[in-house]
């Protein structure tokens, strides 16, 4: 795979999709790398229909990787994958130059992320993943009231 400084959105939307059509689980890592070295245009402001693709495979993917890391008792690297996906959403829904519509899905993402993040925090044992339930639950909720102005109960009116 190409670095990821010379990567644009349509190359990596690409490989991406090629990994998909011939997916192997045994090539997962392949795919975590992909997720590791997406160009970091695919974030920024003004989403087009290639970007907007290419945005849902990586999202599509770090879900796919969460779940093979759990399966193989990787609790940590589980964990950082859904993390970095809320952590990217995030990023994105509070973009002032991004587009109303991509902001709202982003948050409409985040709210499932964190309920993801949640219930696997409950899976596991031990003090210290109640506690990083609490946390999230804090943070959530204080990043989603300073986003008061988007109501996410409401459709995105046609512009």
């Amino acid at each position: 795979m190409s670095q990821s400084n010379e990567l644009t959105v349509d190359v990596w939307l690409g490989e991406v999709q090629r990994w998909y059509c011939n997916q192997n689980i045994n090539e997962i890592c392949c795919l975590e790398e992909m997720v590791k070295q997406a160009p970091p245009s695919l974030f920024l402001p003004y989403i087009d229909e290639s970007k907007s693709q290419a945005i849902g495979y990586w999202l599509d993917a770090c879900m796919r990787i969460h779940h093979h890391l759990n399966a193989q008792d990787s609790v940590e690297g589980a964990y950082a994958f859904l993390q970095f996906a809320y952590s990217k959403m995030q990023e994105m829904g509070s973009n002032i130059r991004h587009d109303l519509k991509v902001k709202k899905w982003c948050l409409q993402r985040m709210d499932a992320l964190v309920v993801v993040l949640l219930e696997y925090c409950q899976c596991q044992e031990g003090e210290y993943w109640q506690s990083e339930a609490k946390t999230l639950i804090e943070a959530h909720v204080s990043f989603m009231t300073a986003q008061n102005h988007l109501n996410l109960s409401q459709e995105v009116a046609a512009g």
